[in-house]
């Protein structure tokens, strides 16, 4: 073969092995099965590290300073309200505040303000209450004693989507094994 050629179709490599691109379905399907694992991941760290800030709290009274309810950008450019609850307090002699209701860094979104302001409803400014500190991160205390759902949904999330990937993929090698029986 000279230079300028192109390799014959079905031409084998060098290792007796046929040279053929992967299948744009098969490569989709594993492509989508990698997103699903790595939303599980996150899901999953996001779970433990939970976890680990409810096991080792301690709590505190804290004074509620500030309500409101902020808007963020949410997914497909949609808008979402998480309510803020900003709050003083002291752990070991240090001052802090923090704004977070539940343990780790994802706060809970909502479609509408309305939703969002009414989860502000139990709380009023001046108003004494129980915060959780995780000893590790003092300054990051938290006012709900439980976890806020999003991990568990991320993993939720993630496993349908890497069964989809996983179905996708079961079918491009079905569909692949039938071509070529045929040929």
């Amino acid at each position: 073969m000279s230079s300028g050629e192109e390799p014959e179709k079905g031409r084998r490599s060098g290792m007796g092995l046929p040279v053929q691109p992967p299948k744009p379905g098969t490569a989709m399907s594993i492509f989508v099965l990698l997103v699903g694992f790595a939303i599980v991941g996150v899901g999953a760290y996001s779970y433990v590290s939970d976890s680990a800030a409810l096991a080792d709290r301690a709590q505190v009274t804290a004074e509620v300073t500030e309500l409101g309810v902020e808007e963020v950008e949410a997914s497909r450019g949609r808008d979402a309200y998480v309510p803020v609850v900003t709050f003083q307090y002291q752990y070991e002699g240090t001052s802090y505040t923090s704004d977070r209701l539940y343990p780790g860094r994802s706060q809970p979104q909502y479609e509408d303000r309305a939703t969002a302001q009414s989860k502000l409803s139990e709380f009023s400014v001046g108003q004494r209450v129980t915060a959780y500190v995780d000893p590790d991160m003092p300054g990051q205390a938290f006012l709900e004693d439980s976890r806020s759902g999003l991990p568990t949904g991320a993993v939720l999330v993630g496993v349908v989507v890497a069964l989809v990937g996983g179905i996708g993929l079961y079918q491009a090698r079905a569909q692949a094994r039938v071509r070529d029986l045929l040929s």
